[in-house]
């Protein structure tokens, strides 16, 4: 079972890949556009070239991110595909500052500088801000993306640049203050709904527990048996019950106190949830010292062999108290049908009943079928 800490991983992960998503084919949208509007594939092929050939290989390095996420063959490593991720954004975010601050540099390139600077603080809020999950790119990418750019700006000392380099700094500090309320309302609320789902898991948990044995409780049992009964008159399948009573429990609680009595009890839940492997078996407590097994798709045969196992486990629970040993012994009474729509729900659990008293006026320690007790 994952940590809290895992799950909280795995959320971001795959929140911020979702976000992300959108923007994989936009950098070479935008460049390409540009590109041909102001000729740059022909006038500097060159650098068209170089750009083009680096965004579609971070374009590579996303879509198999991509892959590997929505195949789910990477979750044991959260924190490496994570790191995955936020680095190719960073890279793209790294070339886009760069591409923009060569444009602005080159005078050549003038006539695509309008143009730049209307791209560029939109990518760098809007990127930030939709993907401000992750603290690094929150800080990262709008600087990657803005700080080559005002180097530029400074370097050239015309009054135009310095001003132009004082707005994006300033377009900078609003972007990091603005992603940081998102970065921490974003924690705050998955966090808050996860702790909403685990405390609603327990309570759930806890609803159908039993307490002191933690097997199932006669609510759940009730529940599952409903259920399991309308699937084999579905299906025309076999379906038995077996009851199981510890002998003599009154005497143990008697000579050693309620409180080994429940140790008892403890004991022989775990030693007969453990004989029930498959996961469609159904292990309850029934009241008092009294549990019940539901077996869907078992007949008689199995029921019996199951039985005879768990009789087998409890008589090898052995107790310490008041510095005796003290051994244990249970009867077993089972029922099994086909179950059909003429059929009485109950009458499943009502036979098995039988077998387990049959069982116990037999001499106890023993397995009894609905069929011994119709003999």
């Amino acid at each position: 079972m994952r940590s809290y800490s895992e799950l909280l991983q795995i959320h971001a992960l795959n929140d911020l890949t979702n976000r992300a998503r959108s923007g994989i084919f936009m950098y070479l949208a935008v460049w390409l556009a540009v590109a041909f509007t102001f000729d740059i594939y022909d006038t500097h092929t060159s650098f068209f070239a170089l750009n083009t050939a680096i965004i579609i290989a971070i374009i590579a390095i996303r879509l198999s991110h991509l892959f590997v996420v929505s195949r789910k063959t990477g979750e044991k490593n959260i924190p490496r595909l994570m790191q995955w991720l936020v680095t190719a954004l960073l890279l793209a975010a790294l070339h886009w500052g760069a591409m923009s601050a060569w444009i602005i540099y080159d005078n050549s390139l003038n006539h695509a500088l309008l143009v730049t600077l209307i791209i560029l603080p939109t990518f760098a809020v809007g990127g930030a801000s939709t993907l401000s999950i992750s603290s690094e790119i929150r800080i990262l990418y709008p600087t990657l993306m803005l700080a080559p750019p005002i180097a530029i700006f400074v370097t050239k000392q015309s009054n135009d640049s310095l001003m132009l380099a004082a707005l994006c700094s300033i377009a900078l500090l609003y972007v990091f203050a603005s992603t940081r309320v998102s970065h921490r309302d974003y924690w705050e609320a998955i966090t808050n709904h996860m702790v909403a789902e685990e405390r609603a898991e327990l309570m759930e948990q806890l609803s159908i527990t039993d307490t002191l044995t933690q097997l199932k409780n006669r609510m759940f049992f009730d529940a599952e048996y409903n259920r399991e009964w309308k699937r084999s008159v579905r299906l025309k399948c076999p379906l038995s019950v077996i009851m199981i009573d510890v002998d003599f429990f009154k005497e143990v609680n008697d000579n050693y106190g309620h409180m080994f009595g429940d140790e008892c009890l403890k004991a022989i839940a775990r030693a007969i949830n453990s004989e029930a492997k498959r996961p469609s078996d159904c292990v309850a407590r029934y009241g008092g010292e009294e549990f019940v097994a539901l077996l869907p798709n078992t007949d008689q045969k199995g029921a019996e062999a199951l039985s005879e196992r768990m009789l087998a486990s409890i008589r090898a629970i052995l107790l310490r108290v008041e510095g005796k040993t003290v051994t244990l012994t249970c009867s077993i009474g089972g029922a099994t049908c086909i179950p059909d729509n003429r059929t009485e729900q109950s009458s499943l659990i009502r036979q098995a009943d039988t077998a387990l008293y049959l069982a116990k006026n037999a001499g106890r320690d023993q397995y009894q079928s609905d069929d011994d007790a119709d003999s």
